[in-house]
Order: structure tokens, then sequence, then C-alpha cells
């Protein structure tokens, strides 16, 4: 690489104690409420189907399924009363969340299957004792007991229910196979912002995110740039490639950031000497501590 190469090779710090695991985890949760006004651009007319093997999350499914205000109801009561059965014993057993945060998510999942739909319209047909009002959704009611049911006794994360996570001000994709962005990731974002903004240099080169994952960091990266310089996302996993490029494509920064497969300085033959900077953020849960965390994180 050249001489006046700056390398941002960030290693976070080891994994917190599982306790703070749990919080994280509620973090992230309580973080997808807080931007959940920040929407990310309508997708563009080839997203409205994705690839098979990259299931459209939730907030981006057309509502071509439709239900009565009864069935949906008696799906919300029966997942309720799963989520208050738990009580405090995924927090006594490996400080997972309680039953007043799996009732938030619940809440937040009804959110994402009637985007846009009028809760009073459901009480309103409550009231007039009318439950065969039939409503639109993002997903079938079998659907929604089957997602609420992983979500139980599988102990599958909340973002692999809905399919996204909230990050800074965006919404990212995410699935099985690829890392959840923890909120604590976004350091290494702002520090890239530090860094490009006393070197105005840095802003207009190429810079590459080695093991993007989401492509949480890459697209985090581009809009700072603004309308300079470009970023290069790596990833040896080809689920991550096809759901970072998802993502990019979601931003519409196809043209700013490119996603290339391979083992990490492999894919990036034939751009030496001309990168400005280098980020990562790997794993890095040591193997043999994964079967004490918590059920959300050791399993998935």
């Amino acid at each position: 690489m050249a001489s006046n190469f700056s390398t941002f090779f960030f290693q976070l710090p080891p994994p917190p104690p599982p306790l703070a695991h749990a919080r994280n985890i509620a973090h992230q949760i309580r973080d997808r409420r807080i931007h959940s006004s920040l929407s990310p651009p309508p997708p563009p007319p080839l997203l409205a189907s994705s690839p098979p093997s990259q299931p459209l999350p939730l907030f981006l499914r057309p509502p071509k399924h439709t239900t009565t205000v009864s069935d949906l109801l008696e799906w919300h009561s029966w997942a309720k009363s799963l989520a208050a059965s738990v009580g405090s014993s995924f927090e006594d057993s490996d400080n997972g969340p309680d039953s007043s945060l799996l009732c938030r998510e619940l809440n937040w999942l009804m959110e994402d299957v009637l985007h846009g739909f009028d809760p009073s319209l459901m009480r309103k047909a409550v009231a007039r004792d009318d439950p065969d009002v039939i409503i639109s959704s993002r997903a079938d009611v079998q659907e929604l007991y089957s997602l609420w049911k992983q979500r139980m006794e599988e102990r599958r994360p909340f973002q692999y229910i809905v399919g996204c996570e909230h990050w800074r001000d965006l919404i990212l994709c995410v699935r099985e196979g690829v890392l959840i962005p923890r909120p604590e990731t976004a350091i290494i974002v702002d520090l890239v912002g530090d860094a490009i903004s006393k070197d105005e240099g840095l802003r207009e080169g190429l810079w590459v995110d080695l093991g993007t994952g989401s492509g949480a960091i890459a697209i985090g990266i581009a809009k700072i740039l603004g309308n300079y310089g470009s970023v290069i996302a790596t990833d040896l996993s080809p689920v991550a490639i096809q759901v970072a490029s998802f993502n990019v494509e979601i931003y519409s920064l196809e043209d700013k950031i490119e996603v290339r497969e391979g083992s990490w300085l492999e894919p990036l033959k034939g751009v030496e000497g001309k990168v400005a900077g280098l980020v990562s953020n790997p794993p890095y849960i040591p193997s043999d501590g994964i079967s004490g965390l918590q059920a959300e994180v050791g399993r998935h």
C-alpha cells in the first residue's frame, strides 16, 4: 500500500460479562424505536421482491395478506400470555429478556406487520362487536404464530424475527448468518468521521470495510463521505455478501460502495496504493465462551 496509507483497524473491547450482554441487546432493541421515524428511502422497483435466499424484512413486505380483527387479536392475546409467563425466568437463567421487554417487542412486531394501519380501527371494531372486520397485513397470522414461537422457544433474536435492525439513522436488513450490528459498532464510523474532518484528502479517498457483515459500517462511512470518496466492503461469507449488497441497494449506494467477496485483503487486488483508510470489526467472542452467553447471542 502507499506510504500515506492511513489504517483504521479498530478492535473493539473484549465481550462484556453476560449481564452487560443483556443490557446491550436491550439497548439495541430500544434503539430500534428511537430511530423508528427514520425510515430508509423507498426501495427501487427491482427490490419489490428479493432473491429467494434473502427474505424480505417485514417492514419492506407489501400488505398482501388479510385477516380478521378477531383472528389478529386472538394471536396477540396468545403471544402476550406467552411473554407474560416468562416473568424473569430468562433473566434469571442467562440475563435474557424479561416479560416487559418481550411485551414491548410484541408491540413492535405488530407495528411492522400493520405498518400504516390505524389501531383505532381495531378498537372500533371491537367496540361495535364486529370482530370479522377484514384488515391487511404484511404477514399471515399463521406466520405470526410461528415467528413468536421461535422467539419464545428458540430464543431467536427479535431482529431476526422482523428481519431488520435500527442502527444509527439506518434500518438494516439482517438474517441468520449475519451478525446483528451492535450500538457500539457506531464508534468506528464516528472515528472515521473525526479523521476525515481533519483531513479532506481522506474524505476524497477509497475506504475499505473488512468483514462487512450487514454492510453497516460501509454504509455509515459512505454517508459520512457524502459526495466524495468511495468504499469497498469485503466478506468471506456469501450470505453476508448478499445481505450487505441488499442493504447497499436499499440506500441507493451502489455507485458509492462496491461489495466484494473474499478473505480479508484478498479482494483488494487492484487497489494497492489507492486506499485511504481501512476499518474492521470482526467477531471477537472466543468460541469456548459462547455456551455461557445469553441464549439470543450464544445460540444465534
